[in-house]
């Protein structure tokens, strides 16, 4: 049912985004006959469109930011691609699309960040090889209007691309997963499959003169790039070699824990006591003290398609944990989870914590965590070098209740992933 809401709300979001084409800040000295990239997508019906001013009601151009590059060369010549944000004021987060431009093999000018329109009147619109893509556009028709712009990079797991492709299409991600056939001294070059155990997989490409082709491949990283369904298969793109980030060991078996069994309703009450405060999880046995299984649409911040998270009590004087009751033998090399206020809550203060002797003493890892967004949710990623055997809580700070001077809300955590050591 949850994800049935969910997907009638983000219909409902793109039709209202479709109705938008005067959404630029005005300071920006941009005229109303600008369209964003969701507008543009939006008018595409399954058969190649032709644009003129009366397809996007009286708009001519479109706008958004440069997030492919060129120069690095993991990208087919003469094209780019680009993407922007319609702001919302819904509790999902605003609305951000993508689309490749093809230059018909001239050479690409724009580099990442640079804020672009570009003169949409006889250009062509076409899906090719699973993407949008407007060809037919003559580099003369392309202004750029800032530089270093500012631009939506969305942290998900293979599940959230896979239930809504559409959302991601030709859009910056992250995410954290394993490679499948990875091996000693393997390089980009070529496809990779890769895997995060949230359902699905995703194949990494990486052209032969790219310029990171010939690098040595992790096991595990944080890798960012641009998402498609290229040729019926979900593939990304790395932009450039900076996109690979957090290298780490492999994603422990079972993890990510999502909290999705067992029902919200056998952890109803913050505190039981005592033991009552052990729950079984997919992962293992975990102590939920001040903490629940939350599933309120919207409100609590799990990740779709699941339909429960981990929601931590507002107000409390001395901490509330979400602990693990058991140790894991190879070590811990990262740890990453999904972290939000409840609703409209103040934000609130967490920390990691890790424990070598079976929970017997804690130590704190990196640093306290108090910017949850408005709305919406976040990673969060922990770089951890522990050997042996080792458990993790995390710890919500027990700062009393909220006032003028004390923020402690509801905390939302989702999806907490653990690597092996390296």
């Amino acid at each position: 049912m949850k994800i049935l809401q969910y997907s009638l709300l983000m219909a409902g979001l793109t039709t209202f985004a479709s109705c938008l084409k005067k959404d630029i800040n005005p300071s920006e000295g941009v005229a109303s006959d600008f369209a964003s990239v969701s507008v543009v997508r939006d008018i595409y019906k399954g058969q190649p469109i032709t644009i003129d001013r009366e397809v996007l009601d009286g708009a001519s151009k479109v706008y958004g930011v440069v997030t492919s590059d060129a120069n690095a060369k993991n990208i087919a010549p003469g094209t780019f691609v680009m993407q922007g944000d319609v702001v919302t004021s819904n509790q999902v987060g605003d609305i951000t699309r993508g689309i490749v431009v093809d230059l018909g093999g001239a050479a690409v000018a724009v580099a990442p960040g640079d804020s672009i329109s570009i003169g949409l009147e006889g250009a062509k619109l076409s899906r090719e090889d699973g993407r949008l893509v407007l060809s037919n556009v003559k580099s003369e028709k392309i202004t750029k209007l800032a530089t270093n712009a500012k631009v939506t990079i969305r942290t998900v797991t293979m599940a959230m691309l896979a239930l809504t492709p559409d959302d991601y299409e030709s859009t910056l991600v992250t995410v954290h997963a394993n490679l499948t056939d990875y091996a000693a001294g393997g390089t980009f070059a070529g496809s990779h499959t890769m895997f995060d155990n949230t359902g699905g997989d995703l194949t990494l490409i990486t052209r032969a003169d790219a310029d990171f082709a010939g690098s040595t491949i992790p096991a595990n990283a944080g890798f960012t790039g641009i998402y498609s369904a290229e040729g019926g298969k979900r593939t990304l793109s790395l932009r450039n070699a900076a996109d690979i980030n957090f290298v780490a060991g492999s994603l422990y078996d079972k993890f990510p824990e999502s909290f999705e069994v067992p029902d919200a309703s056998k952890k109803g009450s913050y505190d039981m006591g005592g033991v009552k405060n052990d729950i079984d999880l997919n992962t293992g046995n975990w102590k939920l003290l001040r903490a629940i299984l939350g599933n309120t649409f919207l409100r609590d911040k799990y990740n779709v398609p699941g339909k429960q998270c981990i929601r931590m009590q507002q107000d409390i004087t001395s901490d509330g944990l979400l602990q693990m009751n058991y140790d894991l033998t190879e070590g811990i090399s990262k740890v990453t989870f999904f972290y939000g206020k409840y609703y409209t809550d103040p934000v609130s203060t967490l920390k990691l914590e890790y424990s070598t002797n079976g929970g017997t003493t804690w130590k704190q890892s990196g640093p306290e965590l108090s910017d949850m967004p408005d709305r919406g949710s976040k990673q969060a990623v922990f770089m951890v070098n522990v050997a042996g055997n080792v458990r993790i809580r995390i710890n919500k700070r027990g700062l009393g209740k909220s006032s003028t001077t004390v923020n402690n809300g509801r905390l939302s955590i989702e999806d907490i992933a653990i690597h092996k050591a390296l």
